[in-house]
């Protein structure tokens, strides 16, 4: 078994309603961010990290999102109805194996450390079900809000 997690779940399902006229006539995951679809952001993080079982969710228009990843080493997960993020990787997770998978959404471009290898060099099976990670709301760009989680002093995080 190996120690990390070999399949990544993309979340690329929903409508991107809050991107108004950007995702009319296409989904989120292929709106150009620094030139290239927001989806091949995260194939990048993938690819670096190792990752050699990918899963893409579809719905909204997934013809389009099924055209853009022809001919890559992809399995797609198509939502009839959309299942939001827990019932898409509950319906992916034949298709992602009964080890632990990672998860990433296709609306944020990381930069700066690759975020799957450095939850790999935190990931700890015997301790963990779970391991999530996240920066400082103040190095998120272009986020607007007051974040979903704080971290105490002490270093304990409440949402």
């Amino acid at each position: 078994m190996r120690q990390t997690p070999n399949a990544l779940m993309l979340f690329a399902a929903g409508f991107g309603t809050r991107m108004g006229t950007l995702t009319a006539n296409r989904p989120k995951p292929l709106i150009p961010v620094a030139g290239r679809p927001l989806i091949d952001h995260a194939l990048d993080i993938a690819t670096d990290a190792g990752i050699g079982n990918i899963v893409v969710n579809t719905h909204y228009l997934p013809d389009m999102v099924q055209a853009h990843l022809a001919g890559r080493e992809i399995t797609l997960s198509h939502e009839d109805d959309i299942l939001e993020t827990g019932g898409g990787l509950r319906h992916a997770l034949p298709l992602l194996g009964p080890e632990p998978v990672f998860t990433l959404n296709t609306d944020a471009v990381w930069t700066g450390p690759n975020p799957l290898q450095t939850l790999a060099a935190a990931w700890e099976p015997a301790k963990m079900d779970a391991l999530l990670l996240m920066i400082p709301l103040k190095q998120a760009k272009g986020h607007k809000g007051k974040g979903d989680f704080i971290l105490d002093k002490n270093g304990t995080l409440t949402r």
